[in-house]
C-alpha cells in the first residue's frame, strides 16, 4: 500500500486529509505536537479502514526532532511516499503596528521554516521517487487587511514549492494546494457571504482532499505548480 505523512494531521483539515487517505487505502502517518488525544482516537477510527496507522508526535519548529521522526518512520515502514505539508497557524488579525516580533516570527517558523525543514527530511530518507504536496492559501496570492505575517508566510511557501521543486527533480515532485474560504466545523461562518463566491458556497475538506490527491497521485511531469481551491473567488477579489 502507498503511505502518506500528514502534518498536523490530529485536527481540522489535517484530520479529514488523514480519512480521506485512508479510505482510499493508503497507509498513514498521523503527525501531531500536542492534540496526542485527538492523535490517538483517530488513529484508532482510521484503523478501521483496513489500513496500517502510525502516530508520531514533534514540534516542527525544531529540525532535530523533525528528523528523528522521518527515520523512525523509514526504520519501521520504509520511507512515506507522500509528505503533506499542512500544520500551520492562522494568527489573530494585527494592524502593522500592532505586529510583535514574536508573532511574526512565529508565524514564519511553523507556516515557512518548518515545510522546508520537514521537506529535507523526506527527500533525505525517499529514496526512489516522492510527493511533497504543501498546503498553503488563497492569503498566499493575495492581500488581506491586518494579516500580514500570515499573508508573507504562505506566499512564501508558495516559492519555496518552486525552489524545492527545482532542487528535487526529477526524483520528487513538490506542489501545493490553495484553499480560500473554507467551513471545517459545524458552527462556522464564512468571512463573506457565499453569493460572493462563483460556486454559491464555501469549501469543505473534502474539496480540498480532492486536490491534495490529485497532486499526490499525478504523473511525475506535474511539479512546482500551484491549485487554487476557492470556489472562483479570486476571479472577483
Amino acid at each position: 500500500m502507498p503511505s502518506v505523512l500528514i502534518t498536523g494531521a490530529a485536527r481540522r483539515l489535517g484530520r479529514s486529509l488523514a480519512e480521506g487517505f485512508a479510505q482510499r487505502g493508503w497507509d498513514v502517518v498521523l503527525h501531531y505536537w500536542r492534540s496526542a488525544q485527538e492523535a490517538y482516537q483517530l488513529a484508532q477510527q482510521l484503523q478501521h479502514y483496513g489500513v496500517r496507522i502510525l502516530t508520531v508526535q514533534a514540534d516542527l519548529r525544531n529540525r532535530e526532532q523533525i528528523e528523528h521522526v522521518f527515520t523512525s518512520i523509514a526504520e519501521q515502514w520504509g520511507a512515506p511516499d507522500v509528505l503533506v505539508n499542512n500544520a500551520a497557524v492562522y494568527p489573530p488579525a494585527h494592524p502593522l503596528l500592532e505586529l510583535s516580533p514574536e508573532l511574526w516570527e512565529e508565524t514564519l517558523r511553523v507556516n515557512l521554516t518548518a515545510c522546508l525543514y520537514t521537506s529535507q527530511a523526506f527527500a533525505a530518507v525517499q529514496t526512489v521517487a516522492g510527493r511533497i504536496v504543501n498546503i498553503a492559501s488563497l492569503g498566499g496570492v493575495r492581500t488581506w487587511r491586518h494579516r500580514t505575517a500570515y499573508n508573507v508566510s504562505k506566499a512564501a511557501l508558495l516559492q519555496l514549492t518552486r525552489n524545492l521543486a527545482l532542487e528535487l527533480a526529477p526524483r520528487i515532485t513538490v506542489n501545493a494546494v490553495c484553499p480560500g474560504i473554507l467551513l471545517l466545523e459545524p458552527g462556522e461562518e464564512g468571512v463573506v457571504p457565499a453569493e460572493r463566491i462563483p460556486a454559491q458556497r464555501y469549501g469543505t475538506a473534502g474539496d480540498v482532499f480532492e486536490a491534495v490527491y490529485f497532486f499526490a497521485t499525478a504523473t511525475s511531469y506535474i511539479t512546482g505548480q500551484w491549485l487554487l481551491v476557492d470556489g472562483g473567488y479570486h476571479l472577483v477579489r
